[in-house]
């Protein structure tokens, strides 16, 4: 087993947690001792959000139970907002790295913090994207084969509330 002495946090909003996520996670945590942190926490009930916090965390924990998650809730964008979100999320997890894809959150913790950023490569994002999932689940397409098995149960249980907030 290999000895893994740094510490790495992977930011997602999980809306809902697909296979390229799970991919994603898999090899950054041999690379990373991992904490996932779940954006947008305070949001739920949107057709970009629909699930709620604990609803993606259940789904986290049914692929990872090993990994640390943590809620990171959204700050006033601007001046103040951005470098207390980034700071926050590094202090919060020890992170001496984060991994992300995302642009705004890669100019934040560039912008002020000292973590190493780390943009992971996307398993099929043609194919594997929550705003995808979210529409077949709404228009009643096959969507099963997007996430992963360990979340398919969790993940049907909350068909319903992603087809509601249109």
């Amino acid at each position: 087993m290999k000895n893994i002495t740094k510490k790495a946090v992977f930011v997602g909003r999980f809306q809902p947690l697909h296979k390229g996520h799970k991919r994603a996670i898999e090899n950054q945590s041999k690379e990373y001792g991992l904490v996932i942190a779940v954006g947008s926490p305070e949001k739920s009930r949107t057709e970009r959000n629909p699930l709620s916090y604990s609803e993606r965390k259940k789904l986290l924990d049914d692929c990872f139970p090993e990994l640390e998650k943590i809620p990171v809730q959204d700050e006033d964008r601007g001046e103040e907002g951005y470098p207390a979100w980034g700071r926050r999320l590094i202090q919060r997890t020890d992170a001496d790295t984060v991994i992300t894809r995302n642009d705004t959150v890669i100019d934040i913790i560039e912008d002020f913090t000292d973590a190493e950023i780390v943009e992971h490569a996307p398993h099929k994002p043609e194919k594997y994207s929550g705003e995808r999932i979210r529409e077949k689940i709404r228009g009643g397409d096959r969507w099963k084969g997007l996430v992963p098995d360990c979340s398919q149960e969790k993940t049907s249980e909350y068909e319903a509330i992603v087809e509601e907030t249109v």
